[in-house]
């Protein structure tokens, strides 16, 4: 009797000992969890609190900016508001509001710089801003202007403790009790509600609404082809005897594609062909090359003979990469003697047999075209004198080459040395201004331009 009261006693204070640890266990876990949300919480409020700043900045220097008439002002000012819309949009990025969808707001911060960084380029190289970018300056001014209020009563409804950001769950989502408190989720909509008006901003710069609207030039006017007339053609590029399945269509893409596999008894093989006109888009063999026994000046010869073949005519090489046993070879598109680097094509080629094993034209079909080219203002030696004496130049050429806009201008090309290493230097053909200098990065791995 005694020894089993012992052993009840024993029993009872092994489950009391561990009732008493699960206790203990359950405290500290929901401190640490009560920890880790203020932690976040405190995040989220400094992220805020930073983003409310810099909004109210850039409200105040785009209002600066309509006043200036200095080009040395205008390049402070647009450096500030590049720096302060950079950091908003960073801060943007830190606030756990995945289910809130801030597209507009999200591309007036990248516009509202990069546009203003425009006009300052501009006015440095002695034109004038004109009535209707002042007026695209002064509807930026607005819309900075309503999301600086905007943000700004959030700010202070954060402060009163009104408002939370706080996030407990892992996805960074707000919970139902802080979206229904806090109508934190309510409130972020209404900032991109405010930009539902937000016009249309063309001009020279990689934010442009012009470049996010392009169509292929290559592919304009031509039909939408059927997948077995898309099957044929990638057939005819082959040149084989290849079992080809549809892998998939791209339909919401800049060039909407039908993609075919197969195998050739080596790899698998891609090809992609436009919808519209049935052109290779793209085409990749997988097989593995394991020696390398071509030279670069062999592999070269290859693929120029193989665009040829394929109906790519008029292709200059320019730079290449090796990876392994492979060889990624560039090409552009000369007409009357300007390289058009614009209309691009990268050729893979297996360094042991010569066997062209990749093609990539994405910025021939977005670029192609035959363009008007006309004799430029500038001759070469004119031109020549806008290049720093240091650089020792051992080559020249008429090139087209893209600006972030995707706008296109004819420079000279001038090929040189400066202390001991190789530079591009583009010089405009019509006013004689500096649009790029380049660094050639060559090696045993292939010739790059940084």
């Amino acid at each position: 009797m005694e020894k089993t009261r012992n052993i009840h006693v024993w029993i009872y204070s092994a489950l009391g000992a561990g009732l008493l640890a699960a206790l203990l266990w359950g405290f500290a876990a929901s401190k640490d969890a009560r920890a880790l949300e203020m932690s976040n919480e405190n995040q989220y409020n400094r992220a805020f609190h930073e983003l409310a700043g810099y909004v109210e900045e850039i409200d105040t220097l785009l209002a600066k900016a309509q006043l200036t008439k200095s080009p040395a002002q205008l390049a402070k000012l647009s450096s500030d508001i590049f720096r302060q819309s950079a950091e908003a949009k960073s801060c943007l990025g830190q606030l756990p509001i995945n289910d809130v969808q801030l597209d507009n707001t999200s591309k007036f911060l990248s516009q509202v710089g990069d546009y203003t960084y425009v006009l300052s380029q501009s006015m440095i190289n002695g034109e004038e801003i004109s009535q209707e970018e002042y007026d695209s300056l002064s509807s930026l001014n607005e819309y900075a202007s309503t999301l600086s209020s905007t943000i700004t009563d959030m700010e202070n409804r954060l402060y009163s403790g009104e408002l939370r950001i706080s996030a407990s769950r892992p996805s960074g989502r707000f919970t139902s009790a802080s979206a229904a408190d806090g109508g934190i989720i309510e409130d972020m909509e209404n900032v991109e509600k405010s930009f539902e008006g937000y016009p249309s901003l063309i001009y020279d710069g990689p934010f442009s609404e012009h470049i996010e609207n392009r169509t292929p030039a290559l592919l304009d006017n031509e039909r939408d082809i059927s997948q077995n007339d898309a099957l044929s053609a990638a057939r005819e590029f082959l040149g084989g005897s290849y079992e080809l399945e549809l892998e998939g269509m791209s339909e919401n893409t800049a060039i909407p594609t039908y993609t075919f596999t197969g195998y050739d008894g080596d790899g698998e093989v891609s090809v992609s062909v436009t919808k519209k006109g049935g052109y290779i888009l793209s085409y990749l063999n997988s097989k593995t090359v394991y020696e390398e026994k071509l030279d670069m000046d062999e592999a070269t010869r290859k693929a120029a003979d193989f665009l040829q073949d394929k109906g790519f005519y008029s292709m200059q090489n320019s730079y290449y990469e090796k990876s392994g046993a492979t060889a990624t070879i560039n090409f552009a598109y000369v007409q009357d003697n300007v390289t058009c680097y614009s209309d691009l094509v990268k050729v893979r080629v297996a360094l042991d047999t010569g066997e062209i094993i990749g093609l990539e034209a994405k910025g021939y079909i977005m670029n192609h075209c035959e363009r008007e080219l006309s004799a430029p203002p500038l001759t070469m030696e004119e031109a020549r004198e806008k290049v720093s004496t240091g650089l020792e130049i051992s080559g020249t050429k008429l090139a087209l080459i893209p600006k972030d806009s995707m706008r296109e201008v004819l420079c000279y090309e001038y090929k040189g040395a400066f202390n001991g290493r190789n530079f591009l230097v583009y010089v405009n053909a019509e006013n004689g201004r500096e649009e790029e200098i380049f660094l050639l990065i060559e090696s045993e791995e292939g010739i790059l331009t940084v």
